[in-house]
């Protein structure tokens, strides 16, 4: 969108864009943006919730008055609130058996693999991970192998490491994230990412490679911790100890 507003402009056109990645806005160097905080695909915020996407419209619209372009400006409120259906959803599992095992992450899946196969028993056997063929746990291995060694070798064939990495975190993270909504009551996306970033022991590995990287000096190792492994609306987070 961006783009298309540099040759808006060019026509004589004032544009303005609202945000969901505040970094490829900036870059893009955008005439005017509205940079907001809520996750990919509600530029407005919550749904049902007119007055709040008022002011969201609002404040974009009100950059059409400006010329001293690039602008870049940040909404500074998160969503309203999730409604209380929403509330009544409860992680299906009970995590906390995880801190006794060698392996948190794997026991953590392997607690969360019926509620998956229920989920996706639901789906009509539709998968929401299966970006790879590799297995869990060999994916998990791989990242953890990357948070220590930005080297360390790809687990699937022909794809590069810094790929591999995007492509075993969306495995894994869509894994959890099927398993998720197979516990009644309703979700939103910005909770059910609060769960996976703020409760998950796989959330925090992201958090992990995240931290690990986002200042890093190559700037493809910088721009996937940054960008693409924790959603804009979640970094706020830092990894539990």
């Amino acid at each position: 969108m961006s783009g298309l507003a540099h040759y808006f402009e060019r026509a004589g056109i004032p544009a303005v864009a609202i945000s969901l990645i505040r970094e490829h806005t900036r870059r893009m160097r955008s005439p005017r943006a509205l940079a907001v905080p809520f996750e990919l695909g509600k530029p407005f915020g919550a749904a049902n919730e007119p007055d709040f996407q008022r002011r969201v419209l609002l404040s974009a619209l009100k950059l059409l008055e400006r010329t001293d372009g690039p602008i870049l400006e940040d909404f500074p409120d998160e969503p309203p609130s999730a409604t209380d259906s929403e509330e009544g959803w409860a992680c299906p599992v009970d995590f906390s058996s995880g801190a006794k095992t060698e392996d948190p992450i794997k026991t953590e899946m392997a607690l969360l693999t019926p509620w998956y196969e229920e989920a996706k028993r639901k789906a009509g056997g539709r998968r929401l991970d299966g970006l790879t063929n590799a297995p869990r746990d060999a994916l998990v291995d791989f990242l953890r192998a990357f948070r220590d060694d930005p080297a360390a070798a790809s687990p699937l064939p022909g794809i590069p490491t810094v790929r591999a990495v995007k492509l075993a975190a969306d495995d894994l993270k869509h894994f959890y994230y099927q398993a998720a909504l197979a516990k009644p009551g309703a979700i939103s996306d910005v909770q059910l990412a609060d769960w996976f970033f703020g409760d998950t022991r796989m959330g925090n590995l992201f958090l992990e490679i995240k931290a690990r990287y986002a200042q890093s000096d190559n700037e493809v190792l910088q721009r996937l911790a940054t960008l693409q492994l924790v959603p804009s609306h979640q970094g706020h987070r830092k990894p539990r100890e």
